[in-house]
């Protein structure tokens, strides 16, 4: 009889610390999950370069060219910083075929353009300049005349339409070879690809807009310039500066992506977009610290929402299953 009194009480202090066996449970799986987002959080910090932990570029913040040894040559020639500023549309300027046309001609198409300011005698850094815009182009994975398109300029008033021809036709054999390799379509390549000449007073207004500075060398019978490749959206606004000898591809990639404010690319580039902000020191695009800080917080506070849901779903399934065990125990004490 007297075990029969003590049977409840003893099953009901088992109950009892049960549920307190599961409250310490849950409040050291809580403990937990926070100190692994706190963990996941710091590293995600540490592993952020700070030159990534910078807001997207203004101006002055553009690479400087004496890092570059190729560009250390250039006395007092560089790239200004002339982001948001718009190219000449107006500005007259001669095509590969003779024609003068307006400069808003050539940038119709309603996609972004790659300006590349050169001149065709140059006997070194606009080769090295071309043919690594080649090759970046050809790996970008985007197609030349359907994504994008070129502009080549010459800044020297000597150059003429044949030259502009001859050059054009050069330059397309190099980047077929290219673009063979990696397997991107050339069928509008030609047709995106513009070559343009002119006379001095058309040329210059162009290359200040964007930027490009150059000087004629009486003593070695050559332009000093800088070296360097111009992102246009297609309504002719500089969106990016690209500057130096060596352009990577996917940093090309999103520039175009960038400056056609979505209308070429993928979803991916542009939740790359979101998240990374372009890095003049490193000439490529990188991780924004405080963004990936947010998304990290916000992935920290979703998983414990997650988890403690979880948890209390569980806790009311215990809870109905320890009731229905307590009426089957009354059942049986009063039979």
């Amino acid at each position: 009889m007297e075990s029969m009194l003590l049977r409840p009480r003893l099953e009901k202090a088992d109950t009892l610390q049960g549920r307190l066996s599961r409250v310490r449970l849950q409040g050291a799986m809580l403990t937990c999950v926070l100190s692994w987002g706190i963990l996941l959080t710091s590293v995600i910090l540490l592993a952020t370069p700070l030159s990534a932990q910078s807001p997207a570029v203004g101006p002055g913040q553009l690479n400087k060219q004496e890092h570059d040894p190729v560009l250390k040559s250039i006395d007092g020639i560089t790239i200004h910083d002339r982001l948001g500023s718009s190219v000449p549309l107006a500005g007259k300027i001669r095509r590969s075929n003779g024609d003068w046309v307006s400069l808003e001609s050539i940038l119709d198409s309603g996609l972004p353009v790659i300006f590349n300011p050169i001149y065709f005698s140059c006997p070194m850094l606009c080769n090295m300049v071309v043919e690594n815009l080649l090759k970046s182009m050809a790996e970008c994975d985007l197609v030349l005349g359907q994504d994008y398109e070129i502009v080549t300029m010459s800044i020297d008033p000597r150059d003429k339409p044949l030259d502009a021809r001859n050059r054009k036709r050069a330059l397309l054999e190099v980047f077929l070879e290219e673009a063979q390799l990696t397997g991107v379509s050339t069928e509008t390549a030609e047709k995106g690809w513009h070559f343009l000449t002119g006379e001095e007073e058309n040329l210059r207004p162009i290359a200040d807009s964007v930027g490009f500075d150059y000087e004629w060398n009486t003593y070695n019978q050559e332009y000093a310039h800088g070296a360097g490749a111009f992102i246009l959206s297609p309504e002719g606004v500089l969106t990016r500066t690209l500057q130096g000898i060596e352009f990577d591809p996917q940093t090309l990639r999103l520039a175009l992506v960038e400056a056609s404010d979505g209308k070429v690319g993928s979803w991916a580039d542009q939740m790359i977009l979101t998240c990374f902000v372009y890095d003049p020191e490193k000439a490529r695009y990188g991780p924004e610290a405080l963004l990936v800080m947010r998304l990290g917080g916000l992935v920290t506070v979703l998983g414990l929402g997650g988890f403690l849901m979880v948890l209390r779903r569980r806790d009311r399934l215990n809870s109905v299953s320890e009731n229905d065990d307590s009426m089957d125990s009354q059942r049986e004490q009063d039979k």
